[in-house]
């Protein structure tokens, strides 16, 4: 670390001396380390890193046990064992080309270079590839993909479609120079020479083996059809495991998996177990075994035949004996041996028919004859007669019926005529001069109605019940007249109003 110089007090004096306070003065710095021989911590940390880059330029495989993990876009962990510690980082674009991925307490072999971090001083193991300890890259790989498969029930033996009895054809995947193919086509020619073998040639192994066969796959079951083709044999021979990985790619065993066609898979050895046969619908240890598998053997086909027409000769022998005996047994019985008995049978056996059919004509006839009325009943009920007579009939009972409504309509209306007629007379001139009152007029005949109409001097006639009364008009004077002493002020009566006049209810019987 660099060192600051004493506190001078009379480096204050001057404000142009230095330009802050805590500034360095680097000639008394030189001088101060020249005297010392020291060097800073920045060209120290250069000279570790050009010691380290010198000695240490190779790359390196380190074996330790993964710790301190913490990964956000980089890997940051240590590698240690029971002796000591080295930090490691994985850089995000290593980590995605990486199959691997480190967690925290995994014993790994870890490749890559030593790098000296000066702004923090650590050294660090800068990893370019990792693997587990314990296997390779395509083992885990196989793994990791197997796990995955099981989870989605691709080798779930439910899932699994039965292999064709008898097939008739049946396409082989596989290499056309490889060993297999030639166990394939030995094998079935001595089970089943009558089964066709259709030779799809694809690449076994290698970067593009694994497309040629999921397409060959896929087009067998496109054209399944028409090429006529029952089941599909995967396989090729042995060899190592990368030899043999283009049958543990997800792209082939989806392609078994979609498969309507049901696939038998023999790949490499016995020991050796692909992917792809787990996905099939069957598994065998070889070519041979995977062909005898799909052929049925024909000596077998045959023996079994021969022992399906032997129990056929041996039942068909025991059904004649059978019947025979059965046969034997009426021959000797008494009915064969007196013509009569068998008469007599026959003779029960029809009586018991007619009976039955007599019972089942009586009921028959029954039962039509039922149906029979009932119908004729609803076609008198439909006849134009009958029809006519009860519209006479229901005419009459309205005629009757309209009769009574006009009747009694006709009294109603003759009991309000004598009790408008009563009214009337009630209220007519001789009834009021009857009452007492009278009725005053002047000899040309205009009625006095009030005092101002009659003059002195003139002559009124005053008009009574019995009789009139000549006199003659002296004087008077108009007062407030009572009407109770007015007998000419003709009191009209009420009439009756015919608003809130109710009908007859007899009129509403014409309806």
């Amino acid at each position: 670390m660099t060192g600051r110089l004493p506190f001078n007090p009379d480096r204050m004096k001057s404000k142009h001396s230095v330009e802050r306070a805590g500034a360095r003065d680097d000639k008394s710095l030189v001088s101060v380390l020249a005297k010392d021989n020291a060097i800073t911590v920045s060209q120290l940390a250069t000279r570790i890193d050009h010691a380290i880059k010198a000695g240490l330029s190779d790359r390196f495989a380190v074996i330790g046990e993964v710790s301190s993990l913490s990964h956000r876009t980089h890997y940051y962990f240590s590698l240690k064992d029971e002796h000591a510690v080295i930090g490691a980082v994985v850089f995000a674009s290593t980590a995605r080309r990486m199959s691997y991925t480190p967690t925290h307490g995994d014993s790994v072999i870890a490749k890559g270079r030593i790098e000296f971090y000066a702004p923090s001083g650590r050294i660090s193991l800068i990893i370019t590839s990792m693997t587990p300890v314990g296997e390779g890259d395509l083992e885990r790989q196989y793994k990791q993909r197997c796990e995955e498969l099981r989870e989605l029930g691709w080798f779930d033996p439910a899932t699994k479609q039965a292999l064709p009895s008898f097939p008739r054809k049946i396409a082989v995947v596989t290499s056309k120079d490889g060993a297999a193919v030639a166990d394939v086509i030995d094998t079935m020619g001595k089970r089943c020479p009558s089964i066709e073998l259709l030779i799809v040639d694809v690449r076994v192994q290698g970067d593009s083996a694994k497309g040629q066969i999921a397409i060959a796959i896929n087009k067998l079951n496109v054209h399944a059809e028409k090429l006529g083709i029952d089941a599909i044999l995967l396989t090729r021979g042995g060899g190592s495991l990368e030899d043999l990985w283009a049958f543990n790619e997800l792209e082939v065993a989806q392609a078994i998996h979609d498969s309507a066609l049901p696939i038998v898979a023999a790949i490499g050895h016995e020991t050796d177990t692909t992917i792809a046969e787990l996905v099939a619908d069957e598994r065998c240890a070889t070519p041979t075994q995977a062909a005898m598998r799909l052929a049925p053997d024909r000596e077998a086909l045959r023996e079994q035949l021969a022992s399906v027409l032997s129990r056929l000769d041996r039942t068909v022998r025991s059904e004649l004996r059978y019947e025979q005996q059965r046969l034997d047994a009426i021959v000797a019985s008494r009915s064969m041996s007196d013509p009569r008995v068998i008469i007599e049978i026959h003779r029960d056996r029809l009586s018991a028919s007619a009976d039955r059919l007599m019972g089942t004509l009586k009921s028959t006839i029954a039962d039509s004859r039922s149906q029979l009325d009932r119908i004729a009943i609803k076609l008198a009920r439909h006849q134009p007669a009958a029809v006519h007579a009860r519209r006479e009939e229901h005419l009459d009972m309205l005629h009757q019926r309209l009769g009574r409504v006009i009747n009694r309509a006709i009294e109603h209306k003759r009991d309000e005529l004598g009790s408008v007629s009563r009214e009337l007379h009630a209220i007519g001139p001789a009834q009021v001069l009857a009452r007492g009152f009278s009725v005053t007029a002047k000899p040309d005949g205009s009625l006095v109605r009030s005092v101002s109409d009659a003059k002195p001097g003139e002559t009124i006639v005053t008009t009574f019940a019995d009789g009139k009364v000549q006199s003659q008009v002296e004087g008077g004077s108009a007062a407030k007249s009572d009407p109770r002493l007015l007998p000419n002020q003709r009191q009209t009566p009420k009439r009756r109003s015919k608003a809130n006049k109710k009908p007859n209810p007899n009129q509403q019987e014409l309806f």
